[in-house]
């Protein structure tokens, strides 16, 4: 089997992190006797303060037409815009996964705690969705619109405003979308045997939350070896911090996801294991370090590259290759665990390069 995976190293340190992923990804093909072609493209911030580039629907077009998925490095924003935001748009990546576990040797504020689980956003609607807008005292008359792939819609709104200008945003969800965001999370707890999916809202406070709840309660009822929870976001956020161990798949609206995401960064020991894929499960994925470009250590070889290679094994495990996945984590886990090879936010000296020399070294050892 061959894939063509599309990589943007991006700015900052990407590419230095993008590299220590493709080499332990080179040597997963290898042994798995499987292929990958890697397309390089230099799209980003730094590209386009060069070459006055954006990243064009010509590209997006010719990924869209030949490649299995797309690996991406850190990103800074160029004309109000970063490459992962407009890569996701376009190829309709609704779903974002990201792994929140607990991984030994690092130092976390739940110490001694045991946790793996996954938060499931919902990547498209929600408070997101772009229809806000500002009244000034008096008359006011103002119309949204809504263009998005489950549903277009327009807002004629009548204003009248006394005392002081207002600020408004409103929060959209489709029963399309959330239906969808259900079944793929369902769906996702079912390929990997968990017992129970935790959908959460707010919906005692925010009505439209009905909707999401209700869809949720729908699909559940096609799978039933999986036990469905709803619990409203304020208790889970406090049960991330007080007990993580009771979740495998946490499903989330968009802004919740994305609280509740950084949250679960938080108590896994921080942005050095924070991988992310952004999935359409019926065309092309993307995968990611969700952290910063860390621009001041460009060039150092000091930032641990992780995260970087955990979104690479989360990418093979997408396309197909769920065994080399799991094993560069089972070889992040390993390393980590002895201790040897440790970056400084670990509190060590070795460098970006050294760690992902470990890992593909134990990576090897524990192939088959």
């Amino acid at each position: 089997m061959k894939y063509k995976i599309a990589v943007f190293p991006g700015d900052g340190v990407g590419p230095e992190l993008i590299d220590e992923g493709i080499r332990i990804i080179g040597r997963a093909a290898e042994l798995g006797k499987f292929e990958i072609e890697w397309v390089s493209y230099p799209h980003g911030a730094e590209h386009y303060f060069e070459a006055k580039e954006e990243l064009g629907e010509s590209v997006l077009k010719d990924i869209k037409s030949s490649c299995s998925a797309v690996y991406c490095g850190t990103f800074e924003m160029a004309n109000g815009q970063r490459v992962p935001n407009i890569i996701r748009d376009y190829f309709g990546q609704f779903a974002s996964i990201r792994p929140v576990k607990l991984l030994p040797g690092v130092e976390s504020p739940l110490a001694g705690s045991s946790f793996d689980f996954t938060v499931i956003r919902e990547n498209t609607e929600g408070f997101y969705i772009g229809a806000a807008g500002k009244a000034k005292n008096g008359k006011n008359k103002h119309q949204i619109e809504i263009n998005k792939a489950a549903f277009k819609a327009k807002f004629g709104l009548n204003i009248e405003v006394k005392g002081s200008e207002i600020a408004y945003q409103f929060g959209v969800m489709s029963r399309k979308s959330c239906e969808r965001i259900a079944k793929f999370a369902f769906e996702y707890a079912k390929s990997r045997n968990k017992k129970s999916l935790t959908a959460v809202d707010k919906m005692n406070m925010l009505d439209f939350h009905g909707i999401w709840r209700e869809s949720f309660e729908k699909i559940s009822k096609e799978f039933p070896g999986i036990a469905a929870e709803f619990e409203l976001i304020d208790s889970a956020a406090m049960n991330f911090a007080r007990q993580p161990e009771k979740y495998e798949i946490v499903a989330a609206p968009n802004m919740f996801g994305d609280i509740l995401s950084d949250l679960g960064t938080a108590i896994q020991g921080g942005l050095s294991f924070a991988a992310q894929g952004n999935i359409n499960p019926e065309g092309i994925s993307m995968f990611e370090p969700a952290h910063g470009s860390a621009a001041k250590l460009k060039g150092r070889g000091i930032v641990n590259p992780i995260a970087t290679i955990w979104a690479g094994a989360l990418m093979l495990d997408s396309v197909g290759q769920r065994k080399s996945g799991d094993l560069i984590l089972r070889a992040i886990e390993d390393v980590l665990k002895e201790g040897r090879t440790r970056t400084q936010d670990l509190g060590g000296h070795n460098s970006t390069s050294e760690m992902g020399e470990s890992i593909l070294d134990r990576f090897v050892e524990i192939h088959d």
